[in-house]
């Protein structure tokens, strides 16, 4: 659990070497475990996308690109794999989600301390007009991080009874959710906004707010990237915190270049990495479905959003807690998947395992030499007989 907590706290703060060693790291807490993992079909949809990618270069053509690609496929699969296997007691996932709360505190300070100068010059605690982040990191990235802290955030508090351990969650979202909204970032924003709308619904509607939140997360990735969403929704997405841009900072043009060159490779995709590495716009698509498709084609987008509907729709029928956690995940997540570029992120998959084990373990565990004596008085009766007493069955 300490490999996979480093891997956690990393993956709130990516340092260059996250992509190199997390696969190994988590492959490392598979073996300390001291046993096999029990694949059920989520685990095996996940390395089979692992697979998928890692085989990439075999029919691609920039190898030089599909490679190191391919490997962050694989990483995330296989951190999602390790932590579903080694989380196993509620404390085991108190550990990973606090060590990754911690990673997010710290960024958000560090880019709440780095626009404190210019905000008390303007008299202001948010300027959304200009984008605040932390020097050497990708703003969307952070501002995407943040969000799913938000979620680890609900998750840690989530079946404590002592009111400590849910106060403690909710006061680190406040400098999470400052630190997001001074990115500038509409999609993380949009998404957290909505996350809490759901996850309201979800408490009061349960069963309705799942169906909805399966049905149109599915409809709206599909949706969206052939172009089938109406335009003005795009226009007022747009408009958001005064940054208009016409055509949502290029993505309106970019989609349908994107899915022309998916078109060319339908089935095995062009490879990981080879559309963002060598496109004309020099940069991915920002959209899940279009970047899966051009890097895995249409069999390793199955695997991969196989792989996350499989473990959704699993954690939402498991109890009333998973249910709650899936749909704020399923919200939160996906603006992000319609706009951003963040298809092999660690905070993403191993919120995604974490969502997935909250609804297996016991909301409290019972002291050890507590449990042995109400076991104790539950099997050792007294009885008397002649007037003598006796401890036994």
């Amino acid at each position: 659990m300490l490999v996979l907590a480093l891997v956690a706290f990393m993956a709130a703060r990516p340092p260059w070497w996250s992509f190199n060693y997390a696969a190994l790291l988590a492959l490392l807490a598979l073996a300390l475990t001291g046993r096999l993992p029990r694949l059920r079909w989520p685990d095996t949809l996940a390395l089979a996308a692992a697979g998928w990618a890692l085989a990439s270069p075999l029919w691609a053509g920039r190898t030089d690109l599909t490679i190191p690609a391919g490997y962050r496929y694989a990483t995330v699969c296989l951190l999602f794999v390790a932590c579903r296997h080694a989380v196993r007691r509620r404390r085991d996932l108190l550990l990973l989600g606090w060590t990754y709360l911690a990673g997010c505190v710290i960024v958000s300070l560090e880019i709440i301390t780095g626009a404190r100068g210019d905000l008390r010059q303007h008299g202001q605690l948010v300027d959304v007009a200009t984008r605040y982040g932390v020097e050497g990191r990708e703003l969307n990235a952070t501002a995407y991080t943040l969000a799913v802290g938000v979620v680890v955030a609900v998750l840690v508090g989530a079946g404590n009874r002592h009111p400590a351990a849910r106060i403690g969650p909710a006061l680190l979202a406040v400098p999470m959710a400052w630190g997001m909204l001074l990115t500038g970032c509409r999609g993380a924003a949009i998404g957290v906004l909505l996350g809490l709308v759901v996850l309201a619904l979800a408490w009061l509607l349960p069963r309705t707010t799942r169906a909805a939140s399966f049905g149109i997360t599915g409809l709206l990735v599909v949706v969206v990237p052939f172009g089938l969403s109406p335009q003005s929704a795009m226009l007022w997405l747009d408009q958001l915190y005064g940054r208009p841009t016409g055509d949502i900072s290029g993505r309106l043009e970019l989609w349908p270049y994107a899915l022309s060159t998916w078109s060319d490779s339908p089935l095995t995709g062009s490879g990981p990495g080879v559309f963002t590495g060598s496109n004309p716009f020099g940069i991915g698509p920002h959209n899940l479905l279009l970047i899966l498709g051009n890097d895995l084609g249409l069999v390793g987008t199955l695997f991969y959003l196989g792989t996350i509907a499989g473990a959704c729709w699993t954690a939402a029928h498991a109890s009333r807690r998973g249910l709650l956690v899936t749909c704020l995940y399923l919200a939160v997540l996906l603006p992000i998947w319609l706009t951003g570029q963040w298809e092999a992120a660690l905070a993403m998959w191993l919120a995604l395992a974490l969502v997935t084990v909250v609804s297996e373990l016991p909301a409290r565990t019972r002291p050890a030499h507590r449990a042995s004596r109400h076991a104790l008085a539950g099997r050792v009766r007294p009885t008397t007989v002649g007037g003598i007493t006796r401890v036994g069955r």
